[in-house]
């Protein structure tokens, strides 16, 4: 199979590109902002080193799950950081304090997402938050493994088809390297972010400097809060809000941004690729009403020997609790088994022929969700009341 025959299975990691040692492959955008390979023929030399990275063809599963259940740092900053319960933030941190060096996604400043080195913990901080868009791996895979040959200790947390990725560019296993995989919903487009930014940008008259999806506010409804920083009359300000009110996030809270492979994702599965496993545990407070599920907390399944040896370093920074296994599948998204929402293929349509304010209106309109608007704004006590009654 042709690399870029693959089609719309394509998850996006690049590897192809960055295993070409002819420059053969490059990265086009389609009409509806998703980004697939194409190859030069005239570069090509059917060696075939494409298709041996591609984790759409081949599989890299580590072994089977042993010990799972919820956590979150004990340190308040480095839960305070993290999309849920700051696990990320915990084995990065000892990763650095050992003198390794992490690799994750973060904005570069032309909000860009793109797989990021951090060496310091000032450098980690980008990297911090869920993002929920492609990142760009470019050329990354090769820094990673330059890193190893090193011999120093490296930390990637990525999506596991991008962790499957690194796995199969690199043909070998290294003992110095430490995976975590996250429980992915999917990824929209780097094309779709930045329409959002330009559109927010235009409407409110300022210039958009960084993006928080997945922002912690205090006395929250809701886990989808965002905050941007902003320039205005020279001066730096910050707004934050509800999803509803950003088109990317409402988008991709309503499934309609994710790539095709997404919604028929080989990843989504009780299966493994990193050596932790880290996800939201939204309903925590069903199995422990102690917990404050909007303080944050993470699920997190340890998949082989590596992983639970860093689990051990690490477990004194965090709290935690054993679970069973079929609690923790059950509450996040562990099945390719995915409702594609009727809009989605007229949303789509909408993006490639019409304006992007025309798509806004049509599809992501905050009036469109009146009724979560109204519970999200509620009271405390009467949400409470409303989750009991549902």
């Amino acid at each position: 199979m042709a690399i870029d025959r693959i089609g719309n299975k394509c998850c996006g990691c690049r590897a192809c590109l960055q295993k070409c040692k002819f420059d053969a492959i490059s990265f086009v955008t389609d009409t509806y902002g998703f980004e697939y390979p194409e190859i030069d023929s005239t570069r090509c030399v059917n060696c075939g080193a494409c298709e041996k990275v591609c984790p759409i063809i081949n599989d890299t599963y580590s072994s089977d799950t042993g010990l799972c259940g919820m956590a979150y740092a004990l340190d308040a900053k480095t839960k305070y950081n993290g999309s849920s319960g700051g696990l990320f933030g915990v084995f990065a941190e000892s990763i650095i304090a050992q003198g390794g060096v992490v690799f994750g996604a973060a904005f570069d400043e032309n909000l860009k997402l793109k797989t990021t080195k951090a060496e310091t913990l000032e450098e980690l901080i980008p990297l911090y938050k869920s993002k929920y868009l492609l990142c760009d791996t470019s050329y990354q895979f090769s820094a990673i493994e330059t890193e190893l040959k090193k011999n120093r200790i490296v930390l990637y947390c990525s999506s596991p088809c991008q962790i499957s990725a690194l796995k199969l560019y690199l043909q070998k296993e290294y003992d110095n390297l430490l995976t975590l995989d996250f429980v992915c919903h999917g990824v929209g487009s780097q094309s779709l972010f930045d329409k959002s930014i330009a559109y927010t940008e235009e409407k409110e008259g300022l210039e958009i400097k960084a993006v928080t999806l997945r922002y912690k506010k205090a006395n929250a409804s809701s886990h989808y809060y965002y905050a941007y920083s902003y320039l205005k009359d020279g001066k730096f300000h910050e707004r934050s809000d509800l999803y509803f009110s950003f088109p990317y996030y409402n988008a991709y809270c309503k499934q309609l941004v994710c790539r095709d492979s997404c919604y028929d994702c080989k990843f989504a599965a009780r299966e493994r690729v990193g050596d932790i496993t880290i996800g939201d545990f939204h309903s925590i407070e069903k199995y422990h009403p102690d917990i404050d599920r909007f303080a944050g907390v993470s699920m997190f399944l340890v998949n082989t020997p590596k992983g639970q040896k860093w689990f051990d370093l690490i477990k004194e920074k965090i709290h935690w609790r054993k679970m069973d296994k079929e609690t923790i599948y059950k509450n996040n998204r562990f099945s390719d088994e995915v409702v594609i929402p009727s809009e989605q293929p007229a949303f789509r349509e909408s993006i490639a022929n019409e304006p992007f304010e025309t798509t806004v209106k049509r599809f992501l309109k905050p009036s469109r969700d009146w009724k979560k608007l109204i519970y999200y704004k509620a009271p405390k006590f009467l949400r409470k009341i409303i989750m009991k009654l549902r």
